[in-house]
Parts: structure tokens; sequence; C-alpha cells
């Protein structure tokens, strides 16, 4: 047994109280953002969600590059943040206004080679928040290294009130698609000018040549990976607007983004404490297995539920949540729930491969993703339309991107992990059942509110029952003293 000193028991209960923080702010703000969806959802039609998505596809693709990778390098990096902040917040503020300054610049070009040109003025907005990321990327990083996600929240959620303010007025006024981006860019500015005002220290542009070679090893393999990355998610819209209508876009945007909600959830725990926590105990193989497995197992408590009530209960949510008008989605959002839960896991795999350093190999993974999806993509529209490029995002993550993490991530950490599937398989079978639950109330009931409001309460209260015993050893984690339980897990350790 690994010998707990402070510093580790101070990581433990730094990190405990980040996720805990990450996991409720997300929770929040996702659950209110789901009341301004529904109720933009009602003013504006799906082909201005469908423009928008497309134009949000180029802004986060292009947005990528903005700060090189380097935030990350703040948030893990064993240096002083002095030693490297300025140089960081040079760099990417350069990065961020060339960037920005070729988003203006192609917007028409672009927009109309999708096959989406009303895009085009969404996209010139959306520039705007390209540049404030490189202004904003280090307070961000120094917030998530010192596991501030109280911090982060506050910010997040002063900036969501004024943003989704504007949205719902410039919708209600005509504004279209464009009205999505101008919220971006005031959410942006009062989240930005929050996190600087919480810090303690902060740096100005600076520039020390020694550290810009180490910087730019670790920070390009990550940035391309994550441009892959972004071009994976965002491939889809792209494509689907190339082949199909902006209505099917937005359609397909709905849908995705429902299918993402215990994503959306998780990123902000894996990114926020997976990356700077494994990073500081890569000396304790048995510490980062037991966190390792341990955090597999949280991920699936959480998205196993959402996964499997979501596709029994697709329809009713779309119609009580979104209106009869976006029952489309429903079809598609059963098949995109399980590619929710299946890239939960991945990304818990690529906070990892970021957390050991093995930013290459992560690269590689993404653009396997990519070129395999791809292809993928167009064969499933040309079969079966939206369903069908549903069905492709299983597919692929299911037969290629899987195995390639499980691969890296083995190579990279020596560690067995012939033992995580044991992990999931309780979380699953108790999904299931909740998911039978829900399941007999869609069967024996009409109304699709009633159905949503009982059906869902019933699969919560049996999961809540059946998990109790998984549950348990979490509920320590984030207590006054790390040890380790029975089930291998380090309670009050980044899990």
């Amino acid at each position: 047994m690994a010998e707990l000193t402070d510093d580790t028991v101070s990581l433990a209960r730094r990190a405990g109280t980040g996720a805990v923080w990450a996991a409720a702010g997300n929770i929040v703000v996702r659950i209110a953002g789901i009341v301004v969806t529904a109720a933009i959802a009602r003013i504006l039609s799906p082909a201005d969600f469908g423009v928008f998505a497309v134009a949000l596809a180029v802004h986060v693709v292009v947005g990528s590059l903005a700060e090189l990778g380097m935030g990350s390098a703040v948030a893990r990096s064993a240096h002083e943040p002095e030693d490297i902040a300025p140089t960081v917040t040079t760099l990417s503020i350069v990065v961020s206004l060339l960037l920005g300054a070729a988003m203006v610049a192609l917007a028409d070009p672009v927009a109309t080679l999708i096959g989406v040109p009303a895009a085009a003025d969404p996209i010139r907005v959306l520039s705007i928040c390209l540049v404030l990321t490189g202004f904003f990327a280090v307070p961000g990083a120094q917030l998530t290294r010192e596991f501030r996600q109280d911090r982060i929240f506050l910010a997040t959620a002063a900036g969501f009130l004024p943003a989704n303010a504007l949205l719902i007025g410039l919708a209600l006024d005509g504004g279209g698609a464009t009205s999505f981006a101008w919220s971006r860019v005031l959410g942006q500015i009062v989240t930005g000018a929050v996190m600087v005002a919480c810090l303690h220290r902060r740096y100005r542009p600076g520039w020390r040549p020694a550290v810009v070679v180490p910087l730019l090893v670790f920070g390009l393999p990550l940035s391309l990976a994550n441009l892959v990355n972004w071009s994976l998610l965002n491939a889809d819209y792209v494509i689907i607007g190339r082949l199909l209508t902006e209505t099917q876009v937005g359609v397909y945007m709905i849908a995705f983004t429902v299918a993402g909600w215990s994503t959306t959830v998780l990123s902000s725990v894996l990114n926020g404490v997976v990356v700077p926590s494994f990073g500081r105990v890569l000396g304790d193989a048995e510490l980062f297995g037991s966190a390792l497995e341990s955090a597999v197992r949280l991920v699936a408590l959480v998205t196993a539920p959402i996964c499997v009530v979501t596709v029994v209960l697709a329809r009713p949510l779309v119609e009580t949540v979104f209106g009869p008008t976006w029952l489309d989605a429903a079809p598609v959002l059963s098949v995109l729930a399980a590619y929710g839960a299946l890239f939960s896991v991945s990304l818990l795999f690529a906070n990892v491969l970021v957390a050991v350093g093995a930013t290459g190999k992560l690269l590689g993974i993404q653009a396997v993703w990519v070129a395999v999806l791809v292809p993928a993509m167009v064969v499933g529209i040309r079969v079966d339309g939206l369903v069908g490029a549903a069905w492709a995002h299983v597919v692929t993550i299911v037969v290629v991107t899987m195995p390639l993490y499980v691969v890296a991530v083995h190579r990279s950490t020596g560690l067995d992990l012939r033992g995580l599937p044991r992990a999931v398989v309780g979380p699953v079978t108790a999904a299931l059942v909740a998911g039978g639950c829900a399941l007999g109330c869609r069967l024996l009931l009409d109304r699709p509110a009633a159905v949503m409001v009982v059906g869902g309460a019933l699969a919560v209260a049996a999961y809540a029952v059946l998990t109790r015993s998984m549950i348990r050893p979490y509920r320590a984690a984030f207590g006054r003293s790390p040890v380790r339980t029975g089930d291998g897990v380090l309670t009050g350790a980044p899990s």
C-alpha cells in the first residue's frame, strides 16, 4: 500500500472539492441551458438552429488552435506558473488574433463550401469569441491548476445569465441564428472577466525563449489532437449541411445536444480534475491504477442510466421539452444516447493520456477516428439519413476508437486494464433495470409529459436503490482524509 503523504492528502482534498464543484456547477448550468434551449426552440426555427450549428462547428474547430494547447501546460506542468504563464499569454493572444482575422476573411467562402451560405454572418461574430479565447486562456488554466472549480462555476454562471437574456431578446426581435453568436460573445466576456477578478496573481504578456520549445513540444500535439477531436465532433454538422438541409442540421443539433448531457457534466470533472490530479501521482503506480479504475466506475455510474433512460424515453422527452416541431430528433436521439455514454469513457482515456504526457498518441487516435468517421458518416446518411449518421458515430467509436484508447493507455502507463470492464458491469446492469421501469411507464401512460416525469422518477428511484452500495465508496471521496476501501477506491483521491 502506498504511503499517503501530507501532499497527497492535500491534493486529494483539493481534487475532491474541485470535482464536486465541477459536477454540481455543470449540472446547474446544464439544467438552466435546457430551459433556455427549450424556450428558444419555440421561438426560432430548426433552420435557424441548423445555420448556427454550422457556424459554431467552424468556430470550435478553428478555436481548438487558439492557444496551441498551452493552457494545459499551465494547468498540469510541474513548473510554477510564473515560469511559463507570461510566455503562454503572449503566444495565446498572438495566435488567437491571427486565427480570428482569418475566420473573418474566410467566413463567406467557408459557409458557401459547406453549403450553408447563411452561416457567414454568425461565423464572423464568433471570431470575436476566438480572439477572447487567447486573452482568457491563462486565467482559466490557473484556476484549473488550483482546483478552483468553485470560481470557474461562479464565472460561468455570471456569464450565463446576461448571455441568455441577450439570446432570448435577440431571438424575439428576429435575430435568427446570429442571436446565438452574439450571446456567446457577451457570455465569454463576462465569464473571462470574472475569472480574472478571482485570481490572486495575474500575468502580463512576456517572453522567455528558454521555455518556448518545451511549451511547443507539449502543446502542439495536444492542440492538433484538439483540432482533430473538434473536427470529429463537428464533422457531422458539416457533412449534413452539405448533403441534406439546414432544417435537418437543426434537428440533428437538438438530438446531439440532448445526447451529450452526461458528457457535458463529466467533461468539466475530467478536464478540470483528472489532468492535474493524475499528472501529479504518476510516480505511484498503485495509486494511479486505483484512481483510474475508480474513475471508470464513476463515469459508468453517471452515464449508464442517462443513456438507457434516454433511449427509452427519447420521444416523450423531445416532445415535452422542445415541442412537437422537433419530433424528428427522437429516433436520432435514441441512437446518439449510446454514443454519448461511450464518448464519456473515451474522454476519460484521452485525459489520462494528456496527464501522462502522451499527447502524440492522443493525436494519432484522434486522426484515425476522423479518418474512419467521415466516410462512415457519408455512407450512413446515404443509407438512413440522420439516423444513419448517428449509427456511424456508434459503430466507429466501438470498433475503432475504444480499442485504440485501451492500447494507448496500457502502453503509456504499463497498467493492467483487464479489470476495467468489471468496473462497469454493476452500473450497466442497474441502468438496464431502471430503463425497464421507464419502459413500463411508456407502455402504460399516454401523455408524453406524464411518461417523462413518472417514468424518469421511477427509473431514478430504482437506480438509486440498486447502486447504493456502488456509490457508497465515493461518498467519502470528498471527506476529511483519504483511505483505501475494499473496492480499491482511494477515497479523497481524484476519481
